[in-house]
């Protein structure tokens, strides 16, 4: 009996070991992830300024626009959903201007609206059913630079000396300072002046 009693604890002992680092490596799956998918927002505007001559204004624009910035909607890995935050012109120091050319004036900064509740040009509940997953509607509008993940949890890795995954900017500004380099598992330090 005792030797069964051993066996269940030796079984549970093990069970919880794997338990958790199959947690912890689907964590940093996730890590890589938000930061492979924060690089794709930071090029859909790039994209969409190239193409447009001026930044988005929402995150739809980026997918919904002819050609797209964005093949698709992706959803942030660490919350799992369409949740993304928009970081605005002007937010966090962003000094992006609006042509892309040095010395052109900067996009106005955001201002509150009401939420876009018809996008889709209102239609019928079956209408509403086949709708695609759009981002959330924020009462701020603005030029976006980049996005952040809502989840304010704790991050396994630093990023930019940031530790908690709303504080990583994807931008397009360190896009163009190539800050990080897109497909590389290791995020590089931020050279600090």
């Amino acid at each position: 009996m005792v030797a069964v009693i051993v066996v269940m604890a030796l079984v549970a002992i093990a069970l919880t070991v794997a338990v958790q680092t199959a947690t912890f490596h689907k964590r940093r799956e996730n890590e890589q992830e938000l930061i492979f998918r924060g690089e794709q927002f930071a090029e859909g505007v790039r994209l969409f300024r190239a193409r447009n001559g001026r930044l988005p204004l929402t995150l739809d624009e980026l997918v919904k626009a002819k050609p797209r910035a964005m093949r698709k909607a992706w959803k942030d890995p660490v919350t799992g959903k369409f949740d993304w935050v928009p970081v605005f012109m002007g937010q966090g120091g962003q000094q992006v201007p609006t042509g892309g050319v040095p010395g052109s004036t900067p996009t106005p900064a955001p201002t509150a609206a009401p939420d876009d509740e018809d996008e889709g040009g209102g239609g019928s509940s079956g209408d509403q059913k086949k709708k695609v997953e759009s981002f959330p509607a924020t009462d701020a509008r603005g030029p976006i630079v980049g996005v952040h993940s809502r989840s304010r949890g704790e991050a396994i890795r630093v990023l930019d000396g940031r530790s908690r995954y709303s504080e990583w900017a994807f931008t397009l500004e360190q896009k163009q300072q190539g800050q990080r380099v897109p497909g590389q598992g290791q995020p590089q330090p931020t050279p600090r002046q």
